[in-house]
């Protein structure tokens, strides 16, 4: 059974390695890939939950590569690039590992996890809002808008909400929504490539 998972763990792997051009290949592979998730028992599950996340974590890394910041934001090269996990951590070690020795615009890229958004937490680059934060949704895009933050979340209609990207599973695939009016107001600047791929959103 957990030679079923080794084709998304290689995916993710290919992924960290090769960047943005791998970024099209994985979605490329998605369909065959995430069709080898085991399902049918609580075992099952749970290494499926585990896959997801590794998976997750790649497209997490990958959005990153097909993003571009204010130039300000990449200036300091003695400072982070800093992905942050507000509230519960889904993705255990699986962030880590796929950042692990990467750097973005000469920036060594780090994770860090809040338990509240606070300004250590708006200063992240990126930043996952896990889903045990839904009810502080509108407070969280409130304080963070105008600030050059990509947003990414599990959580139901966030683009719709004001987030950037809405990250989920939906019938065995992982498929994102983006809100180009949010990308907007952050200041940052998505990869056309990027943009094809997506489900716009414009609220």
């Amino acid at each position: 059974m957990v030679d079923r998972l080794k084709p998304l763990q290689s995916l993710a792997a290919f992924a960290k390695r090769a960047g943005a051009r791998a970024y099209l290949a994985m979605i490329l592979a998605i369909g065959a890939v995430t069709a080898l998730l085991p399902v049918s028992t609580s075992g099952s599950a749970e290494l499926s939950r585990s896959s997801e996340y590794e998976l997750k974590a790649a497209f997490l890394y990958n959005f990153v590569k097909f993003t571009e910041w204010p130039a300000e934001e990449m200036a300091n090269k003695s400072e982070p690039f800093v992905i942050g996990v507000l509230g519960k951590d889904p993705f255990g070690a699986a962030l880590d590992k796929v950042i692990e020795g990467e750097s973005f615009h000469q920036k060594p890229i780090v994770v860090r996890r809040f338990s509240r958004l606070d300004q250590s937490a708006a200063n992240s680059h990126v930043l996952f809002v896990s889903a045990s934060e839904e009810t502080h949704l509108p407070a969280i895009i409130k304080l963070l808008e105008g600030q050059a933050v990509l947003t990414v979340s599990e959580i139901e209609n966030f683009a719709n909400r004001g987030g950037v990207i809405k990250l989920t599973k939906e019938s065995n695939r992982i498929v994102f929504e983006i809100n180009v009016d949010s990308v907007k107001r952050a200041g940052l600047v998505m990869n056309a490539q990027l943009l094809r791929l997506a489900r716009i959103v414009k609220p």
